[in-house]
């Protein structure tokens, strides 16, 4: 249990203990009414993680971890027609193939975020986030593109072979432009800036919003309307030809209805209310009154932030995204379980919590530095799933969503920290709380969420069934181990199935390494808050190479690094090209300017290899 330290003494600190350890003298979140669990899904509440395909994550950090996580998710991004988008970062847009098969080789369930929308290239690429989502959304010729994208998808996710590739075939899940359907709510409602003239009336429903879906003159999607209702449609068409193995999952934001549960101190919000309403704004875009023969979302995705709350206080100094694990002050847990059970009722759907921060305050390993910001919602989520599976949550999907949060593996390579501990009131609406628990392991997190979700699986008895046996057909299969190093979907130069370079391959002679830069840049090259924007490059070695390090990072005009991504154990085979590619959102507060791109590769001595310190610029604003 975590220390906490009360200024009103003993007896307000066994108050305050019994109040986070066992939720009790503090109000309960309503019960949602029970929704499906889609076939093919866990029985049991399900936990995962973003995974790259690399030693980090689907074959290294987590198989080593001997938890059988139910879930690996992995952002497909660049834009339908920028060039970089991930049906690039493998030949044939086979990325998802590659990566739902590396998953599957070690029992995880593929999970894609498909975040494309805002980063294609559009008539209004200087708009905000919202009114670029509306622009390109009516763009004919860009959604021409995207359906051709999303077709695309579900062929490498599907059971069938296109272009002489056979599908993956079994139970994956798509969940679809998180974000955009809080901006298409708000539009609807007229909130903030509005329709920006793409809306036909005002009110809470999907077919008032305008998108190019018949007009954008892709054959498969000619018979849905020209609404956003329509391409929710369209998209869970395309589902159903393609691969109706697919799980398509709509994104419900906490803000969606111009009220951010997530942030808001009022005491006199109805967080049922507007939970009812962004519940069936998601219904009518693609749940209830779908056209016969086409199929419906199959469950809901809800992020509750994109950093960690630490980060936020200390980077930014927004202290709002604390929320009172007490319960008591806003924003809290229950308000929030409030509005999301009320979702899950309106939609009659279960819902997956994507992206969840990883921070906690019970190790000394989180003292709000570099890679080690506090947060407590693991925390929370972990000791509370019963709440929230009375609020329609069927699983929990933890990762940073940007550079410098905290992650469960040792991505700041400091090997196990235990830095003096301090008492905070962060997160508590009275006495402390305190990070004073040593850790044993190199996890950025201290190992906090290793050892919970240990615990967790024991309890189960290491046992993952699933609710029915989904679609199989015929598929590639994979055979790759954690112990390929050089076995990831970003390289372009091997596939998880077919690699036999091993981590014990090493170079043979004694001159260094020359590594050329290749195919490097930025997209898009003006890019907003909230905005993601796409890092990508290639790096050949003239040798063999193993135990490398590839770090991309994004620095201002001074030189002060704002992100930072770094692949570490990797392997190069000799004059073949490695494409790695990293998606940066681009936080609510960065400055605007000029931003560049750098990459730098280390060998396993930590002594640059090479680097490009002007691999790409772009302008934030």
């Amino acid at each position: 249990m975590i220390w906490i330290k009360s200024w009103r003494g003993v007896l307000g600190a066994a108050l305050l203990s019994l109040l986070v350890g066992f939720n009790m003298l503090v109000p309960t979140a309503p019960v949602a009414s029970a929704a499906p669990v889609p076939t093919g899904l866990p029985t049991h509440f399900g936990l995962g993680l973003a995974a790259e395909p690399d030693a980090t994550g689907i074959y290294g950090w987590m198989p080593d971890s001997a938890i059988p996580w139910d879930y690996a998710y992995q952002y497909l991004a660049g834009g339908v027609n920028t060039g970089s988008g991930w049906e690039t970062w493998n030949s044939g847009g086979q990325f998802p193939l590659y990566y739902a098969q590396g998953a599957a080789s070690h029992g995880y369930l593929p999970v894609f975020s498909y975040y494309e929308l805002l980063q294609s290239n559009g008539s209004c690429g200087s708009c905000g986030e919202s009114q670029k989502d509306l622009s390109n959304l009516n763009n004919a010729s860009l959604m021409a593109s995207y359906y051709q994208n999303f077709a695309l998808l579900m062929q490498r996710l599907g059971s069938g072979t296109y272009g002489g590739i056979t599908g993956y075939g079994k139970t994956a899940i798509v969940h679809v432009e998180p974000d955009l359907s809080a901006y298409a709510e708000q539009a609807v409602l007229n909130i903030g800036s509005g329709c920006s003239g793409y809306c036909t009336a005002t009110g809470n429903n999907p077919a008032f919003l305008q998108a190019a879906v018949a007009s954008s003159g892709d054959a498969d999607v000619a018979a849905y309307p020209n609404t956003y209702q329509g391409f929710n449609w369209a998209l869970l068409h395309l589902r159903d030809l393609y691969a109706p193995n697919v799980l398509l999952a709509f994104h419900v934001s906490d803000w969606a209805t111009g009220t951010d549960i997530g942030s808001s101190s009022s005491t006199s919000l109805d967080a049922a209310a507007l939970g009812q309403q962004a519940g069936s704004f998601a219904a009518q875009a693609g749940i209830t009154g779908v056209p016969a023969g086409t199929s419906s979302y199959n469950l809901l995705f809800n992020d509750v932030s994109d950093r960690d709350a630490g980060y936020y206080k200390n980077v930014y100094g927004d202290a709002a995204a604390w929320w009172d694990r007490l319960n008591v002050g806003f924003p809290n847990f229950h308000r929030w379980e409030s509005y999301l059970g009320a979702v899950s009722s309106a939609a009659n759907r279960s819902v997956i919590v994507w992206q969840i921060p990883l921070g906690n305050q019970y190790y000394a390993s989180e003292n709000n530095t570099n890679g080690h910001y506090q947060d407590n919602r693991v925390e929370y989520f972990m000791a509370h799933l019963g709440e929230l599976q009375q609020s329609g949550v069927i699983g929990l999907l933890f990762g940073a969503g940007n550079g410098g949060s905290t992650v469960q593996y040792d991505g700041m390579a400091d090997g196990i920290t235990n830095p003096a501990s301090f008492c905070t009131t962060d997160g508590v609406s009275s006495g402390t709380v305190c990070n004073n628990h040593t850790s044993a392991y190199s996890d950025d997190d201290g190992g906090y969420l290793r050892t919970e979700a240990q615990a967790y699986y024991a309890g189960l008895g290491n046992t993952s069934t699933t609710s029915a046996t989904s679609t199989t057909a015929s598929s590639t299969t994979s055979t790759t181990s954690s112990t390929t190093s050089t076995s990831t979907a970003t390289s372009t130069s091997s596939t998880p199935s077919t690699s036999s370079t091993s981590s014990t391959t090493s170079t043979t002679t004694t001159a260094a390494p020359t590594l050329t830069f290749s195919g490097t840049g930025a997209s898009p090259t003006a890019v907003s808050a909230r905005q993601y924007e796409t890092l990508t490059g290639s790096i050949t070695s003239n040798q063999a190479l193993t135990g490398a390090t590839v770090t991309y990072r994004v620095v201002t005009a001074a030189g002060q690094q704002v992100y930072s991504r770094s692949w570490t154990g990797r392997s190069f085979r000799a004059n073949t090209a490695h494409t790695y590619s990293a998606s940066w959102r681009v936080p609510r507060s960065t400055a605007t300017g000029v931003y560049t791109f750098q990459i730098v590769v280390t060998s396993n001595s930590g002594a640059v290899l090479a680097s490009d310190l002007s691999a790409g610029q772009f302008t934030a604003q």
